[in-house]
């Protein structure tokens, strides 16, 4: 209606260049590429309404959210379109900028590092975007070695690397235990005057954890707190993510403790590590101590802390307690596993707390849920592992009658058979052994 109403001229100053924006972003969030480009399309046909700056705004504006949307393939394809029917037109280094990143987060490795060369040979001067973009990818396809050597390239080129180029590598380098090499960028990029950010320390201190050495990540804390960064709730995550896993609970109430009295807000995620590490080692006690300071603090738990805690409060027997939370997850909207209810409806009857039973039914009948997962997964997983160990079979007595066969064209013979694969298959061991019993 509103392409109607403008390319009637009925009123040429209804739309604006943004309401364009909005009907391509929407077009391509929606999967529908191709009206996407067609809004952008009439837009440019428009020529008292665009200029021919809007124009190439809004094309980028295309292929940003063509490739936000991981359509980045009908975003080049377009592309290569305008390049051909306008020969003399360059690019600019924002749609290149916009193409790299959309084929490194498709981790399409090659077809990004095409783009790069071309680019160059179009003599389109890359900024620190293009490099942080470089980077990033490389990083996050593991492979931090070339993206240092991108950082010598762009000063090279005369472009200063600042915290985009660099928090990457770093971040790349500490999750591999590369921490040496690390330090090395963290000295480079200390020089700048751009200086490391509160990302750059995070990822070192995430490296350390993961790498189970708590001891440098904590001299990394002091670092930051001494260089006037405050750590946020995140960098204390990370220490929470490795006493969660290795169930180390005193230190890990030890540094809660800590952080609550410097005067640190613990998030949503801080209160469900903890829990998930009391749960896991059954700690009840402090489990629901964390759970009131999490409530008064304004965070819910999600579906799955509240079924462990159900799944710990009937272990101990406080199954008052676990009725009590199950109802409370309804209320909040969470609707518990149906495995959940199953083993706790089963326990409830055994203890003869048929009550407590019938109250607990009527509140899963109460919302929407499925009855046929918990019988399914043990038949799942046992008709998977029959199929697997049917082809594994199959393949050791393919791999047994093929080297007793001397003419490959055999195999060829059967291809256009039409049964199953399975059938073919077998069809196919048993006319090789008669062919090599034969022999």
């Amino acid at each position: 209606m509103i392409l109607d109403r403008i390319g009637g001229d009925k009123e040429p100053g209804l739309v604006s260049v943004d309401a364009f924006v909005i009907m391509i972003r929407r077009y391509a969030r929606a999967g529908q590429p191709q009206s996407a480009i067609r809004a952008f399309e009439f837009a440019t046909n428009l020529d008292s309404f665009l200029s021919s700056e809007s124009e190439m705004s809004l094309f980028e504006i295309l292929l940003d959210s063509l490739c936000k949307e991981g359509l980045v393939r009908v975003a080049t394809e377009y592309f290569d379109g305008k390049r051909k029917s306008h020969r003399d037109w360059i690019p600019s280094v924002r749609v290149y900028n916009i193409l790299l990143n959309g084929w490194f987060r498709s981790r399409k490795l090659k077809k990004a590092e095409q783009l790069w060369v071309e680019m160059k040979s179009d003599s389109v001067k890359p900024s620190v975007v293009t490099y942080g973009t470089l980077v990033e990818g490389y990083c996050r396809m593991r492979r931090p070695e070339i993206a240092m050597e991108l950082v010598g390239e762009m000063r090279r080129e005369g472009v200063e690397p600042n915290a985009i180029v660099f928090n990457p590598i770093i971040d790349a380098l500490g999750e591999a235990g590369r921490f040496k090499e690390a330090w090395v960028m963290m000295e480079r990029f200390s020089v700048l005057e751009s200086c490391p950010t509160i990302s750059t320390y995070n990822s070192l201190v995430k490296g350390y954890c993961k790498a189970g050495n708590l001891v440098e990540a904590s001299r990394i804390l002091k670092m930051m707190i001494s260089r006037g960064i405050v750590p946020t709730p995140t960098t204390y995550n990370y220490f929470f993510r490795y006493f969660s896993k290795s169930g180390k609970i005193e230190e890990g109430m030890n540094l809660y403790n800590k952080m609550i009295e410097s005067g640190y807000t613990p998030d949503c995620l801080t209160f469900h590590l903890l829990l998930k590490m009391l749960c896991e080692e059954g700690r009840l006690d402090l489990a629901v101590q964390v759970c009131k300071e999490m409530r008064t603090r304004g965070c819910d738990m999600d579906l799955a802390t509240s079924t462990m805690l159900i799944h710990l409060l009937c272990k101990m027997n406080k199954f008052k307690e676990a009725l009590s939370e199950f109802e409370d997850m309804i209320l909040r909207g969470l609707v518990p596993q149906y495995l959940t209810f199953q083993n706790m409806n089963d326990e409830l009857r055994k203890q003869g707390m048929t009550e407590m039973a019938r109250k607990l039914c009527a509140l899963m009948s109460s919302v929407p849920h499925s009855t046929k997962l918990p019988n399914t997964y043990v038949k799942d997983r046992d008709e998977s592992h029959e199929r697997r160990k049917s082809i594994i079979k199959k393949a050791e007595a393919m791999s047994k009658v093929l080297k007793t066969c001397s003419d490959p064209r055999e195999l060829v013979k059967h291809r256009s058979l039409p049964e199953s694969v399975e059938s073919r298959a077998n069809q196919l061991i048993e006319d090789i052994k008669t062919k090599a019993n034969f022999k």
